[in-house]
């Protein structure tokens, strides 16, 4: 168990972000080896089937990412308070969680996933493809939430190498077994989804192993009352994060539709930069998980000072970060531009959109630290408020209203000003905390000629 209330501050916070980065990387890889595999052994219908499964599962995922997230808080806070016996309490309302929800969305993905690509105006081979991957898929379901939910408590306790470690042994079983099945065996989608499966089971069962051993649970039974409470807490504290991202996920399907407007050189242009987007945000995603676990174990402790150093510090370290990053980008993003796509159009759209956005990835950065703070203090409320301001009130109608008249360029300026506005709502927020409230300690003052004076 990893104590972030002792030892400096930036070095507890990076050890915790620099593993959570490299897990990062490892999924966006996996992912990206998948894609290549799917795209050149079964063609371009498998992958488009690939792409349309993905809002799906991400709707899928939204609720539980709350939920797991509001565990880790909660762990995390118990920690800092020294109250290790009532983990048990914990494990068990995830475990419980984990469980209710993996076989509500099997059972949701094998009655309804035709029905919900029908409503996305999705038919013909492309919707029997997608239908077959999305059912092979839910049968790893156990694994793939399974594997979430453990490593949302090993982040409560502040061991986020063990979580990268599961993450890594995930993805090079999914990556080894994808070309097996793929290309080897030519199972088709269903190897693909079925690698995908055994990956996330591996590193679930391995997990637990290794969870057990490293922070095995103190001794005693579980009690039905605390289960209830931490099911309740997780829920009040999880279910605006899990707003926040079905929020975030229906309007990427919006701005998927906003864009599709403008032909299939802006789509491919847009999927290209989602990835580039996914791979700068690494950084920035791990420093605020990072800033959730310190905010959240300090907090715990009643060390607001702490924490409020804790913050500070990871804002200096995030835009030292963001401005060279941002720098390079622009610098090359021709080469970034070719390494995805060979059309000329796509290749010179794609190098716009970078020169737009990427200068400014440093509100974005800012933002996302500032909102895990923000869930390391319980106030999950405002991080969904905060996204419904920036993404929805924002960034869509911008994009929807100004490109009917400047065109796509409009579309990419609303990125601009959706971080612009996310990023002033957030300060706003936490202005109060990010300023030291201590009372000033009163110098001595001389005494008066007047006032009668000490002896000696």
């Amino acid at each position: 168990m990893t104590d972030l209330t002792d030892g400096p501050v930036l070095r507890r916070i990076t050890q915790f972000a620099v593993p959570l980065t490299l897990a990062s990387i490892f999924q966006n890889l996996y992912l990206l080896v998948d894609s290549v595999v799917v795209g050149r052994f079964l063609g371009v219908t498998a992958l488009a089937a690939v792409g349309v499964a993905g809002p799906i599962i991400y709707l899928l995922n939204a609720m539980f990412i709350g939920l797991s997230t509001a565990f880790t808080i909660r762990v995390a806070r118990l920690v800092g308070a020294r109250k290790d016996a009532e983990r048990r309490g914990v494990v068990a309302a995830l475990a419980a969680t984990t469980l209710v929800w993996t076989v509500g969305c099997m059972v949701v993905t094998f009655l309804l996933s035709g029905f919900v690509l029908s409503l996305m105006g999705i038919t013909g081979d492309l919707a029997a493809s997608t239908d077959l991957y999305l059912r092979w898929l839910a049968l790893g379901f156990p694994g793939l939430f399974g594997s979430a939910a453990l490593s949302a408590y090993l982040r409560g306790l502040g061991d986020s190498s063990a979580a990268m470690w599961i993450q890594l042994v995930g993805n090079i079983v999914n990556a080894v077994l994808v070309w097996w099945f793929v290309a080897g065996l030519g199972l088709g989608l269903e190897g693909a989804a079925i690698s995908t499966a055994i990956g996330a089971t591996v590193a679930l069962v391995a997990g637990v192993v290794v969870t057990q051993r490293r922070h095995p649970l103190p001794a005693g039974r579980v009690v039905r009352g605390p289960v209830l409470a931490e099911l309740r807490a997780a829920t009040r504290l999880g279910l605006p994060l899990a707003y926040q991202h079905i929020v975030l996920s229906l309007g990427i399907m919006i701005l998927v539709v906003i864009v599709e407007a403008y032909g299939e050189t802006a789509i491919a242009a847009f999927t290209v930069i989602a990835r580039i987007e996914g791979f700068a945000a690494i950084p920035f995603l791990a420093l605020s998980g990072a800033t959730t676990a310190f905010a959240a174990q300090n907090l715990g402790k009643h060390d607001e000072a702490r924490a409020r150093r804790g913050l500070l510090a990871t804002l200096q370290l995030t835009a030292l970060l963001a401005v060279p990053l941002s720098v390079l980008l622009v610098i090359f993003r021709g080469p970034i531009a070719r390494l995805f796509v060979d059309d000329v159009a796509a290749q010179e759209l794609t190098g716009t959109y970078i020169l737009v956005i990427i200068p400014f990835l440093t509100l974005y950065a800012l933002m996302v630290v500032l909102h895990g703070q923000l869930n390391g203090m319980g106030r999950t409320v405002a991080p969904l408020v905060c996204t419904i301001i920036a993404f929805v009130g924002v960034q869509l109608p911008f994009a929807a209203v100004m490109g009917r008249w400047f065109g796509l360029q409009a579309v990419m300026w609303a990125v601009v000003a959706s971080w612009t506005v996310g990023l002033a709502c957030s300060v706003i927020v936490l202005r109060e905390f990010m300023v030291d409230r201590a009372p000033a300690v009163p110098a001595p003052s001389s005494p008066r000629a007047d006032e009668p004076q000490p002896q000696t």
